[in-house]
């Protein structure tokens, strides 16, 4: 008997008892980011397109949405240089990740993202690059380690506008782009699960999919676009990939199930292969205030046993990362009251900006407990429940480093270094929270699926998260909002190809 440890690697039998039957140009699964997008622009190009989607609605979760080199980063007077931006997303993969891939996103996300800025303009709404909330203005000088480019761009409602106002900024554009799918013709079909993928003659040739009614078989002239996210609502998935994302504080995933593997699932039973870089989760420390210790400012960090542990330069998978293998999987951040002053070295254009309060803030957070707060390091200690002698020597030793501006231990440039001197003292959890977790087949450069041999599948594409071979073991902000950035820009590049029946490199389908 054949033993198999996991759901997915038994093929189920083919579903037979189908209702009806039809035959367009393009299937897409999933309503998401990047498959709305794949839907528009495909039905933009010219091509027969339906949509499937397994909830009642298209769904659009998160705030950044990044594009190299876009008008409004001209605007703005901001270039990036799209060889270094890929150099640096692909080394933070440990060059796991297919650079072609990189290297097509960080030179064509800006032309496919100025599409939908146009558009959104058109409408009344503004794009702006979010440089106060996410990227850092000047962090695309610092070393490689922690360069950080102006990608973020947030759209918005105009101040005084009429136009209705959506919770995720990301809405904005898949509305836009559901809007103008369906005005060129592509159909939506919501409450609809795509159950099997059909496959004949070593090429995919369309989807079964189920409604209320039973089964039907969409057939695909020219292609299918996989677009059903990634696996951060399964929990045996993310066993088996990507254990350390269990040691989340809470999963921010929306909407809930949404993310169950469906497409690796589907990929696996017509032979495809998953990625084969190990999975890039997107886990970000939360904000109490905007001193947001391991997200917006670097603060000295100890463990359960009042122990240093990490570099803590506020690019946030080093923190979040360091913190989930800590003893208890808890850390803290720890400074002092000269925080106003360290932050504003740290960050002296963030802090010019900033309109909020912030000692204001500090105080509420330590009010709401959220943060820790004591005249002296003992009773600090006592209150995060740490030996208090460990902590005196750790500050005393981070002390020392930070008066030599040299951090020997580990590696904190001195810019970020702020020691801890004079009471009050406060304390905050480093958080981690999962935002997202991609993780999906293994394509080749023109996001086509591929199979154990790395041979491509006829007619099978991947977009968005449940397109691997891109992201690589840690989620890099080095491109900020690139998760919802390469969504729009791989949806947009594969439906237009797939309209004109080509692959991205422009060969035949």
């Amino acid at each position: 008997m054949e033993y198999h440890a996991h759901s997915w690697q038994r093929p189920p039998e083919p579903i037979t008892e189908i209702r009806t039957e039809e035959t367009v140009d393009v299937v897409v699964l999933g309503a998401g980011i990047a498959g709305t997008v794949a839907a528009h622009s495909a039905a933009e190009a010219g091509a027969e397109v339906v949509c499937v989607e397994k909830f009642a609605a298209i769904t659009a979760h998160g705030t950044d949405i990044c594009g190299v080199n876009t008008k409004v980063q001209e605007r703005a007077g901001i270039h990036v240089d799209p060889k270094a931006a890929a150099r640096l997303v692909y080394a933070w993969g440990q060059q796991q990740g297919n650079y072609t891939l990189i290297r097509t996103y960080t030179e064509r996300s800006g032309e496919m993202l100025n599409h939908y800025i146009d558009l959104l303009e058109q409408e009344g709404y503004c794009i702006t690059i979010n440089d106060e909330m996410t990227a850092r203005t000047d962090w695309d000088t610092l070393d490689d380690r922690y360069r950080m480019f102006r990608t973020p761009h947030i759209i918005d409602v105009p101040e005084g506008s009429n136009l209705p106002k959506e919770r995720w900024n990301m809405a904005y554009l898949v509305k836009a782009a559901f809007r103008h799918a369906q005005a060129h013709g592509a159909r939506f079909l919501f409450n609809t699960s795509a159950e099997q993928l059909v496959r004949e003659g070593g090429k995919v040739t369309g989807v079964i999919v189920r409604d209320k009614d039973g089964f039907r078989k969409i057939n695909a002239r020219k292609g299918v676009i996989l677009a059903t996210g990634g696996i951060t609502d399964n929990k045996e998935m993310i066993e088996c990939f990507c254990p350390i994302a269990l040691r989340v504080d809470k999963i921010d995933n929306f909407p809930k199930g949404g993310n169950m593997g469906d497409g690796l699932v589907m990929g696996k039973w017509v032979g495809s292969a998953f990625s084969r870089c190990y999975p890039a989760p997107v886990i970000h420390p939360v904000n109490f205030t905007v001193l947001g210790p391991g997200m917006n400012s670097s603060w000295l960090t100890v463990n359960r046993n009042g122990l240093r542990f990490s570099n803590e330069v506020a690019y946030e998978p080093i923190v979040t990362n360091a913190r989930m293998n800590a003893p208890g999987n808890v850390a803290y951040a720890v400074w002092d009251s000269h925080y106003l002053e360290n932050f504003k070295r740290q960050e002296p254009a963030k802090f010019a900006r900033i309109k909020e309060d912030i000692p204001a803030a500090v105080e509420r957070a330590v009010a709401e407990g959220d943060y820790y707060k004591a005249d002296t390091l003992a009773e600090l200690a006592e209150q995060i429940g740490v030996p208090a002698d460990a902590l005196a020597a750790t500050v005393a030793r981070y002390n020392q480093l930070c008066a030599a501006g040299d951090d020997v231990d580990f590696g904190v440039p001195e810019r970020f270094l702020s020691p801890v001197l004079d009471g009050p003292f406060y304390a905050s959890k480093i958080t981690a929270w999962l935002l997202s977790l991609p993780y999906g087949l293994h394509v080749d450069a023109n996001s086509q699926v591929c199979d154990e041999d790395d041979q491509p599948i006829g007619g099978l594409f991947a977009v968005g998260n449940v397109q691997g071979d891109f992201f690589a073991n840690s989620y890099p902000v080095t491109l900020p909002g690139s998760n919802n950035g390469r969504s729009v820009c791989f949806g947009r590049l594969v439906g237009m190809a797939l309209a004109k029946g080509e692959r991205l490199d422009g060969t035949k389908l």
